[in-house]
């Protein structure tokens, strides 16, 4: 993220701070002090309610930290890189590169977050219960609020709102079911962002029924899940579209030439009345090469009907690609190469055409996916 500083490094993972946790910070440590504490004990003087407060804000934080690290350890065991953690206003959110490679990957790198939560919960809990640093203690006071923050947290990150854990959770479970990636992405980003949408209403009702500052930041919560699952949605559609098999795409091959036929019949018969700018040539059920329209005009219109396809024909280089290969790699392949179609073999067989067309076509929806919510 962009405003954030270095604070360390843990197992070789960069841990970032945010200038946005500040305000976090803050205000955990304004509630705590100004409401919380004083509450539960009512004995302590001003200075110990804001001491305790920081302190268990930088707590939570660090527990949080731990939530991320579980998260970041157990996929670099899964060979998945990390470049860093980051806590922000939010939390934490662990920058880790790629998409997993399989549904149980994605369950035990989602899973591990929230376990290690409400395991820290738990132990909390148990050195409150053996009565670690006495009744009314600030001790007994950040022991007990961690004990809850981190069961919040915990309980909090196995919703199903894609990207929260429970989210991710949802999508391996999907993802075994089907079979896909991509449906699995899309059926979760959309329970996520209807989770979002879900919380931004109840922080609304909150705010009008209960409490404004409560509200307000529930819903701010919400807002920001609702535009995170949008974001992975977008992002998994394009992926998606990018790995669509070209055979989804390509054009029909049309009626392909023998290397015999004259370039007159060429373009009367194959190229105007069908509006084609290239016609392949086959013999004995093979592609030998490609007649286009610059090929044609090589040669003086008046010699047309005496100059065969294989004459001018190109030969070598023909581009092709299978029409299980991915529609990326043959957008690439008429780029790099610069020509206007390319074409498309199966077993050495003309199923199918790529033109600049179709590129276009495709990249037009690609952009709409991009575009669309």
């Amino acid at each position: 993220m962009n405003g954030a500083f270095r604070l360390g490094t843990v197992a070789g993972i960069e841990i970032d701070v945010h200038y946005t946790w500040l305000f976090a910070f803050a205000l955990i440590t304004w509630t705590l002090a100004g409401s919380w504490f004083p509450t539960d004990y009512p004995d302590w003087n001003a200075p110990t309610y804001w001491l305790t407060g920081a302190i268990a804000a930088l707590l939570l934080f660090v527990s949080i930290l731990v939530h991320e690290l579980a998260h970041s350890l157990v996929a670099l065991a899964r060979g998945m890189p990390v470049q860093s953690i980051t806590l922000f206003i939010f939390g934490g959110v662990s920058n880790i590169g790629g998409e997993t490679r399989s549904a149980g990957a994605e369950f035990q790198i989602a899973i591990v977050g929230p376990v290690s939560s409400l395991a820290l919960s738990l132990l909390c809990f148990i050195a409150l219960r053996s009565g670690v640093g006495g009744d009314d203690s600030p001790v007994e006071a950040i022991l007990f609020y961690l004990v809850i923050a981190n069961l919040l947290v915990g309980v909090f990150n196995l919703m199903p709102g894609f990207p929260l854990d429970g989210g991710r959770v949802l999508r391996s479970i999907i993802w075994t079911v089907t079979g896909s990636w991509s449906r699995a992405t899309e059926l979760a980003s959309t329970v996520g962002i209807g989770f979002g949408w879900l919380l931004v209403a109840a922080g609304l009702l909150d705010a009008v029924m209960v409490s404004v500052v409560s509200g307000v930041w529930i819903a701010f919560i919400g807002w920001f899940l609702k535009d995170a699952a949008l974001s992975v949605r977008r992002r998994a559609r394009r992926v998606s579209l990018r790995e669509a098999p070209v055979r989804a795409m390509m054009s029909s091959p049309g009626s392909a030439a023998g290397p015999e036929v004259f370039i007159a019949t060429l373009v009367d018969d194959f190229m105007i009345p069908f509006g084609r700018r290239s016609v392949p040539i086959v013999e004995a059920g093979r592609v030998v090469g490609i007649v286009t329209i610059q090929d044609a005009q090589r040669v003086r219109r008046d010699l047309w009907e005496d100059t065969p396809a294989s004459a001018v024909m190109t030969r070598s280089p023909l581009f092709a690609v299978a029409p299980d290969d991915s529609m990326t790699a043959a957008v690439e392949l008429i780029t790099r190469h610069r020509v206007n179609q390319i074409l498309v073999l199966d077993d050495e067989v003309l199923v199918g055409m790529v033109t600049r067309a179709d590129v276009t076509r495709f990249l037009q929806v690609r952009d709409t996916l991009a575009r669309a919510g």
